[in-house]
C-alpha cells in the first residue's frame, strides 16, 4: 500500500470497509481482517451508522482501542430509514444525532471523515454545509465528504462553502469499479462512469470508491464462484472483456487478479482513488493486497 496526502492526513490508498461486520462476518473474523490490514500498512477503516445497526461501528471501536493515534476513522451518517428511502434525514438534528451516536459507539472523541450517506435533492446545499461546519467547530469531526452525491451537487455545495468562507466536502464516495453494470439495483446510488467520471478526471476531486471490487467479480469469476447477485449486476460482455484484460495483466505481472483489478482502477483515473475493499475473510484480504 502507498500513502496519499489528503488535507493534513496521510491515508493508505486502500481503505478497509466493514459492511457486514456482526452479520455475515463474525467478530473473530472481523478482528483477524482488521489485524492483517493494519499490519500491512493500512490506516483507514470505513464504517457507517447504518451497518448492522451499529454493530460494525462497535467492532471497529473495540479494535482501535489503544491504536487511535495510528488510524483514521471514516463513518457515515444521515442515511434514510431502509423502510422509507424517501424520508429526509439531511438536517442538522438527524446529522448531529448520528454523529453523536457514532462517537459513543466507536468510543472516540472525534471522527476523521464523516460522510453524508445519501443526498436529498429537495434540500438546499447551503444549510447542509452550514451544519457540517458546525460539527467541525464543535470538534466532533475533522472533515466531511459526500457519499452517493452527484458531482454537480458536490460542486454546488463547495462553491457555497467558498463563497461563505467555510469548509466544503473533501472527497466523494461513489460506486466505482472496473466492471460494467448490467442493471441499476438502487436508484439512490451514484455510480462513477461516463460523464460523471469525466467531471472527476477534469477536476481531480478525490474519490473513495465503494464496491471497488464489484462484489469480487473478477477473482470469483476466475474461480467459478460468482454469487447470483454478482451475476445479476455485472455479468455481461463488456465486463468479461475487462476480465480478460485483467487476467492477462495479472499473469504477466505475477500478481493476483484482485490486486490487478484495483491497480487498473487506480491507473485509469485522473484523480486520487482510495478503493474501499470489503473482504469477508483473511484469504480474500491477502489476495486483494497481493500478500
Amino acid at each position: 500500500m502507498n500513502n496519499i496526502k489528503l488535507k493534513d492526513m496521510s491515508l493508505s490508498n486502500i481503505v478497509l470497509g466493514t459492511d457486514g461486520y456482526g452479520e455475515r462476518i463474525d467478530k473473530k473474523t472481523a478482528f483477524s481482517i482488521m489485524d492483517l490490514y493494519t499490519q500491512n500498512g493500512g490506516n483507514v477503516i470505513d464504517t457507517a451508522r447504518l451497518y448492522t445497526n451499529g454493530i460494525s461501528e462497535s467492532y471497529v471501536g473495540e479494535f482501535i482501542s489503544g491504536l487511535r493515534d495510528n488510524l483514521y476513522i471514516s463513518t457515515k451518517c444521515a442515511h434514510p430509514p431502509l423502510s422509507d428511502m424517501s424520508h429526509n434525514r439531511l438536517n442538522e438534528i438527524d446529522i448531529e444525532y448520528d454523529i453523536d451516536t457514532s462517537l459513543k459507539t466507536i468510543g472516540i472523541d472525534y471522527i476523521d471523515i464523516v460522510w453524508l450517506h445519501r443526498d436529498d435533492l429537495s434540500v438546499s446545499v447551503g444549510p447542509v454545509i452550514d451544519t457540517m461546519n458546525k460539527m467541525v467547530k464543535k470538534g466532533k469531526i475533522r472533515y466531511f465528504g459526500a457519499s452517493n452525491w452527484t458531482y454537480q451537487r458536490i460542486d454546488e455545495a463547495n462553491k457555497y462553502a467558498d463563497k461563505t468562507n467555510q469548509s466544503g466536502f473533501i472527497a466523494s464516495q461513489p460506486l466505482y469499479n472496473m466492471a460494467t453494470r448490467t442493471k441499476v439495483w438502487d436508484s439512490t446510488l451514484v455510480c462513477l462512469d461516463g460523464d460523471e467520471k469525466a467531471k472527476y478526471d477534469k477536476s481531480h476531486f478525490p474519490v473513495f470508491a465503494f464496491s471497488s471490487q464489484a462484489k469480487g467479480f473478477f477473482e470469483k469469476y476466475s474461480q467459478g464462484t460468482l454469487s447470483e447477485k454478482a451475476k445479476e449486476r455485472y455479468l455481461n460482455d463488456d465486463t468479461l472483456k475487462t476480465y480478460e484484460r485483467i487476467k492477462k495483466s495479472a499473469q504477466e505481472s505475477g500478481n493476483t487478479i484482485s490486486y490487478t483489478a484495483l491497480s487498473m482502477l487506480i491507473k485509469q483515473s485522473n484523480f486520487d482513488v482510495f478503493p474501499i475493499i470489503g473482504p469477508s475473510n483473511v484469504e480474500q484480504l491477502k489476495s486483494t493486497l497481493n500478500i
